[in-house]
């Protein structure tokens, strides 16, 4: 059975509504009352389409799955200088995880029911974590990243800065910041990576 237009539309619906408010409340606090009477509808449309909230978080957390690995990819295939490729990985990072609270991923380690989710997290994480890697790996080899360097070394710093912009925008440390602004905090605090790694 395919769905028509208007079936797509709601199940889009709930699926934002959901990252919304598992974002908020987390999965084990959130009813699905709660997307619902925000969305002014009845519960039937959510057991139509996902059967239980544990099956509309399974869809909201795979919109969040294929956007980090589409976005990633772009990213990656830009083929910009190193320093820009941090610059891009940062913030796209930290634009979608303001967006899918760390309240969302609140109970991947404990919920036995979201126990296939947490599998696919890191699964998405280490892929991630490699194109990294990769892509350290043939900046060297263009010579933008000196030799002696270890390209877990420069993974490991993205991920250092992007948590720090990811706290300060969490604890709205930066609120009023405009995109333009939110960039340039982070070109500041790639000088040291660029001093660090680059010749």
């Amino acid at each position: 059975m395919s769905m028509q237009p208007n079936e797509n539309n709601v199940a889009n619906e709930l699926i934002l509504k959901a990252i919304e408010i598992f974002s908020i409340k987390g999965y084990a606090a959130t009813n699905l009352t709660d997307i619902t009477d925000a969305l002014g509808i009845s519960r039937g449309p959510v057991y139509y389409h996902f059967k239980d909230k544990n099956g509309l978080y399974k869809a909201a957390f795979e919109r969040y799955d294929n956007e980090v690995r589409q976005s990633h990819a772009d990213i990656v295939a830009r083929d910009r200088h190193i320093i820009n490729f941090i610059e891009d990985c940062i913030f796209d990072c930290a634009e979608r995880n303001t967006r899918f609270g760390s309240n969302f991923f609140f109970g991947l380690d404990t919920i036995e029911e979201l126990k296939d989710i947490k599998l696919k997290y890191d699964s998405l994480n280490q892929d991630i974590y490699q194109e990294k890697l990769d892509y350290v790996e043939r900046a060297i080899n263009k010579g933008e990243v000196r030799r002696s360097i270890d390209p877990k070394t420069v993974a490991d710093l993205i991920y250092v800065v992007y948590l720090g912009l990811l706290t300060a925008l969490q604890t709205r440390m930066l609120a009023g910041y405009t995109e333009s602004e939110v960039r340039s905090l982070i070109r500041i605090l790639l000088l040291g990576i660029e001093r660090y790694c680059c010749d």
